[in-house]
């Protein structure tokens, strides 16, 4: 009679474990760029990462800072809104989303270190609100310190709308001694804890967006001694843009928020190029004088002379036609560089042509495995 009950119970409890594991793993699909909205219509901010700015290869997980996850309830939110003398009650609550829930990403996406998490933001199409609250919390010393460290370090954050990138800062430092390098020994440390996003739209569809900080509402955590109260807020402005979609990245080619990782440096090129040729020049005539020298001095010894012990040059001059030992590393190696000539020369031509899209996050990195792959028969 035990035995009968067993099986069930143990297949409704492998049944439930697959379905935590499923909804744990479970990605939300992407909003397709270009996307056509109705008025009122939720419009998704999705977080990306952060990271220093003097270093954007260096990158972490936007919610390894403690950044709201969930927003706040209707309750708090009018409480709040009568302490900060806000009319909310024409705002739009209809959808509600939590934070943290992993993107579909693309594979160019995920070989640049991209990781698209869902956001509880809730911004309706159209919809300008002058604030809202996202969220009360409280930061103990543990994440005081976390935050203040990344505010020392000029962490900046990633936020998209659709396929629109948005950047800012997590907070500053005032009266910073950079030069004892000790973190908050003379200065003071601020959150950011206010964001305004300026969304523009041509006729029904999303073509700039920007996020900025608000420093009146900055909070002071440099007294990191005891935990800290919150309010993490923010507001939204729309406006008609004249910009069309299919230039909605022009805006892109002179931001100069972060580091430029492309930027050709033309004197560094010009002087190594020059520096190169000199080098080579120099050697040329050495060897030549040298070879010279030999020739001549052979020429005019005779036959006799000729079986002494050869010098020089001439030393070497069988190993140039010996037959190489580790043949099956060399003519890997051979192949190999083949191979990644091969890929960049293609690379390079099909994104000349217009074929390789570079304005595409991640396209470039995806095209270059893509075609390591391709041009595996070279090697």
């Amino acid at each position: 009679m035990l035995r009968q009950f067993t099986l069930p119970f143990l297949l409704l409890l492998s049944c439930s474990s697959n379905d935590a594991k499923s909804s744990a793993w479970k990605k939300i699909k992407r909003v397709k760029a270009g996307k056509q909205y109705n008025e009122h219509e939720a419009v998704h901010i999705v977080v990306n990462k952060v990271g220093p700015f003097n270093n954007p290869t260096e990158t972490y997980r936007y919610y390894s800072l403690p950044f709201c996850q969930t927003h706040s309830t209707t309750e708090e939110e009018d409480e709040v809104a009568l302490t900060e003398n806000m009319d909310i009650s024409h705002l739009n609550r209809k959808e509600k989303r939590d934070g943290g829930v992993r993107h579909k990403q693309h594979m160019g996406e995920s070989l640049v270190g991209d990781r698209r998490e869902a956001s509880p933001y809730e911004i309706s199409f159209q919809d300008s609100v002058d604030w809202r609250l996202l969220c009360k919390t409280t930061l103990d010393s543990k994440a005081l310190a976390k935050v203040s460290k990344a505010i020392y370090n000029n962490y900046f954050f990633e936020m998209f709308v659709e396929d629109l990138p948005m950047w800012g800062y997590i907070g500053d430092t005032v009266e910073e001694d950079f030069i004892t390098e000790a973190q908050g020994s003379t200065g003071k440390s601020f959150l950011f804890p206010h964001l305004h996003f300026y969304l523009g739209y041509n006729r029904n569809k999303i073509v700039s967006a920007k996020v900025t900080t608000d420093m009146d509402r900055r909070v002071d955590i440099s007294d990191m001694s005891e935990p800290i109260d919150v309010q993490f807020s923010y507001s939204v402005e729309w406006f008609e843009d004249e910009l069309d979609w299919k230039n909605r990245m022009s805006r892109y080619v002179d931001s100069r928020f972060l580091p430029n990782s492309f930027e050709i440096h033309w004197l560094s090129i010009i002087n190594s190029f020059v520096l190169v040729l000199l080098l080579t020049a120099f050697l040329t005539i050495i060897l030549l004088r040298v070879l010279k020298n030999d020739f001549s001095r052979y020429m005019e010894l005779d036959d006799e002379a000729m079986d002494e012990e050869e010098s020089g040059w001439k030393l070497i001059h069988g190993d140039v036609f010996r037959f190489p030992q580790h043949t099956t590393l060399f003519c890997a190696a051979v192949g190999t560089g083949n191979q990644l000539l091969c890929v960049t020369f293609a690379h390079l031509l099909l994104a000349l042509c217009g074929v390789i899209s570079t304005n595409r996050r991640g396209s470039i990195m995806a095209g270059v495995v893509v075609f390591f792959f391709v041009t595996s028969f070279v090697g």
